[in-house]
């Protein structure tokens, strides 16, 4: 499984966001992109929501999802440089890695970095290429299971038959069938006449090769049995061993116990300052909060209209005094923090000097004793060679000897004669894994074969997920798929209907179940896990207060199940309800979409 974790997304002049950045991080959490239209107080379209889904789309695939040109994505009011940057973990059985893709418009540029190294192909093809193939991406799985636009886009139970059943077979990776009989039709004839060939072949070279080993098996028993009255005669190699036997005694090894309780003493020291140096840490952010609290306090103290704001008395001269005095008070403060941070900072320093010094002890003592283990290594390398030099010394000179006599008139043969072998066995093993293949795919791709077993298989997996969310959705009909993956759809009297006699709200439940169905298939079945799952305009129409609300229950328990990042485009108040994460509030002012903190009223 490969869990591809999306971690920042930061766009600049990107449609309608401006020259300061729109930064978006990915936590585990339901979240909600809404704000507020201040060229258009009465509206709450066109702020600019759905333009974090297109910067997302954007930095993976060059496009946007709602196929704009793209010398319309730069701003028009700015005419600043289009600037995307996506921060992205992918965690692999191999390890975890650190990308960064960073996309551009006038000019346009792609680069992608692996773990700080440019990674950049030679084109922006190419880099995008590679790019889909790091996070397993595909424009059709992003577009119906990872950004889920569900009003703008048409629901899949609307579509025809065709398109219907090419994404529930991509979905769940059937497509292999189709590129398996294509290969069987081409190529299983000629190369099972091939593989006739060489097996022929092969038997007539093989029978050769058995023929000159038995010949050879013949003479070398008859040299064997003249050369074992030699074999008495090996025991004058006994100079090895007198050396080693004097490197032995000469080797002086340390005291591994005493090196080791030094280098414990030393770790102690050293977990005394890591555990100074956390709290001095500590200490610091701690101030620091306090300053950046400080400081947003002292921004917000005063006004200069006439008249207070909150009770609308007019502002006396006292007041303002109040006000610079309180002003002047908090700015003391800050000043003081921010002296205790220089003086916490310089133990922070001292600190670590420490730490380095221990660090560096015990680093010499750790050399020492590795040297001292090697010492007991060879200690012990040195008895097994004399071990072994005792069983065979007597037996060396006898190899030694052999060696000179081991050629035989067959030996140019066998060696020719083997490659052929093992060339010949080479290609009829290529050629028996072709046509294993290729018999696997003729069984598979037939009506009654794996494939329809597949089938059925998945099929009671699809049907049931889509049964789950339907019930969870509270919706009163079913859908089942048959094997050809054409739906059937009972309403609550059990009665065959078509998707079109359902209500706004009864078919918007049918396709967010169809989206939360091929969207668990999806991770199920392609080995590819997304932390994030975008849905534009969720809540926007159809659904009443119920339906919004069974539709929350699922998606927080997607979010605590799979630790997801779901994010909810929406332009009502009331999904604000449903946050368990972040509400991302922008605001649109002379064309222009931003960030802004959101303050609940």
């Amino acid at each position: 499984m490969k869990n591809v974790n999306f971690q920042r997304l930061a766009a600049v002049n990107f449609l309608s966001i401006g020259e300061n950045p729109v930064t978006v991080e990915f936590k585990k959490g339901l979240h909600v992109i809404t704000g507020s239209n201040k060229d258009k107080p009465d509206r709450r379209n066109a702020i600019g929501k759905s333009t974090i889904a297109d910067s997302l789309y954007f930095a993976i695939f060059g496009d946007t999802l709602r196929d704009i040109k793209k010398d319309l994505i730069p701003n028009n009011i700015t005419g600043g440089k289009t600037h995307v940057e996506l921060d992205v973990e992918v965690e692999t059985l191999q390890g975890k890695d650190d990308y960064k893709i960073v996309r551009t418009l006038s000019p346009s540029k792609v680069f992608i970095y692996k773990n700080g190294e440019d990674k950049t192909r030679d084109s922006i093809s190419n880099t995008t290429k590679y790019i889909c193939e790091v996070l397993s991406a595909s424009p059709a799985i992003f577009q119906n299971c990872v950004i889920m636009t569900v009003n703008n886009a048409i629901p899949f139970m609307a579509k025809n038959k065709i398109e219907k059943r090419k994404f529930i077979e991509d979905i769940f990776g059937m497509e292999v069938f189709s590129q398996m009989l294509a290969q069987l039709r081409s190529e299983y004839n000629e190369i099972r006449r091939e593989y006739e060939t060489e097996m022929v072949k092969y038997e007539e070279i093989e029978n050769s090769l058995k023929n000159y080993n038995r010949q050879k098996e013949v003479t070398l028993n008859r040299r064997q049995e003249k050369k074992q009255t030699y074999l008495a005669r090996q025991q004058n190699n006994e100079g090895e061993i007198v050396e080693l036997k004097k490197e032995l005694d000469n080797l002086v090894i340390d005291d591994v116990a005493d090196i080791q309780t030094n280098i414990d003493r030393l770790q102690d020291k050293m977990e005394v300052c890591d555990s100074k140096i956390a709290s001095f840490i500590t200490d610091i952010s701690t101030k620091k909060a306090q300053v950046d609290h400080s400081k947003k306090t002292y921004t917000k103290i005063g006004t200069s209209d006439e008249a207070c704001p909150v009770c609308l008395r007019p502002i006396e001269e006292h007041d303002i005094e109040n006000i610079e005095k309180e002003k002047q008070q908090l700015k003391e403060s800050i000043d003081n923090i921010v002296i205790d941070i220089k003086d916490v900072h310089s133990s922070l320093v001292k600190a670590k000097e420490i730490k380095q010094k221990i660090y560096d002890s015990a680093n010499t003592l750790n050399s020492r004793l590795s040297e001292t283990r090697l010492r007991c290594q060879k200690r012990e390398n040195i008895k097994q060679r004399l071990d072994q030099l005792t069983g065979w010394q007597a037996e060396l000179k006898v190899d030694l000897k052999a060696v000179e006599d081991l050629q035989t008139d067959f030996d140019d043969l066998i060696s020719e004669t083997t490659n052929r072998v093992n060339t010949a066995d080479k290609n009829i093993e290529q050629y028996r894994k072709q046509i294993s293949k290729l018999d696997i795919v003729k069984y598979i791709v037939s009506e009654e074969g794996v494939k329809s077993y597949i089938v059925q298989k998945l099929l009671d997996l699809l049907n049931n997920k889509l049964l789950h969310y339907l019930r969870k959705l509270d919706s009163n009909s079913i859908c089942l798929f048959n094997e050809y993956f054409e739906e059937e759809i009972l309403n609550e009297k059990n009665k065959v209907c078509s998707y079109f006699n359902f209500s706004g709200a009864e078919r918007k439940s049918i396709d967010l179940a169809c989206l939360f169905t091929f969207s668990d298939i999806r991770r199920m079945q392609g080995g590819v896990r997304y932390n994030i799952c975008i849905y534009d305009e969720l809540f926007d129409s159809s659904f009443d207060e119920r339906g919004v609300e069974l539709v929350t229950e699922i998606l927080q328990e997607r979010v605590e199940e799979l630790d997801e990042c779901c994010i909810i485009i929406s332009h009502r108040k009331e999904s604000i309800k449903a946050v368990t994460g972040d509400v991302i509030y922008l605001q649109k002012e002379n064309g222009i979409t931003r960030r802004v903190d959101y303050v609940e009223i």
